[in-house]
């Protein structure tokens, strides 16, 4: 084979892992409105089991609580942030996205958040911001056996 060509076809080699290699940089993802799935009660604790709905990261964190108390019940609203940096994708894998889409699971992960209130939850009612009711379990001993109480 031809010298020249040889180093043509090498260089065109390099170029092209260069570039399939480089990142995109992605911004970061703003705070998103969680789902309170569960509330468990002892006393003025409230200990709220919050889903990031279709978010599937093992990194979130709460970024808001707001509790609003009144006589007849208590109205919360949490906001969550994905905590993880965004990775960042190669060019091939952005052409592979392009032709084959992932396919999107709805895993839901959750983040326990405690919320302190001003004075015992007693026969108030617990509602997330849209105003749904959610059910109050009162914590029994083990995580488990409160959990299993929940879900029964």
């Amino acid at each position: 084979m031809n010298p020249w060509r040889m180093c043509c076809l090498l260089v065109l080699a390099v170029a092209v892992s260069m570039v399939a290699g480089m990142r995109e940089s992605r911004p970061v993802e703003p705070p998103f409105p969680g789902r309170i799935d569960t509330v468990m009660v002892e006393g003025r604790v409230l200990i709220l089991h919050v889903f990031g709905g279709a978010s599937d990261s093992a990194c979130l964190q709460t970024d808001k609580v707001e509790a609003v108390e009144s006589e007849a019940g208590v109205r919360l609203r949490i906001v969550l942030r994905d905590a993880c940096p965004p990775p960042g994708r190669t060019l091939l894998e952005m052409w592979r996205d392009e032709l084959w889409p992932p396919a999107v699971l709805d895993i839901l992960r959750g983040v326990e958040v405690p919320v302190l209130l001003e004075r015992p939850l007693g026969r108030r009612k617990v509602v997330d911001e849209t105003g749904r009711e959610l059910r109050v379990c009162p914590i029994t001993g083990s995580r488990r056996k409160t959990m299993q109480q929940c879900l029964t």
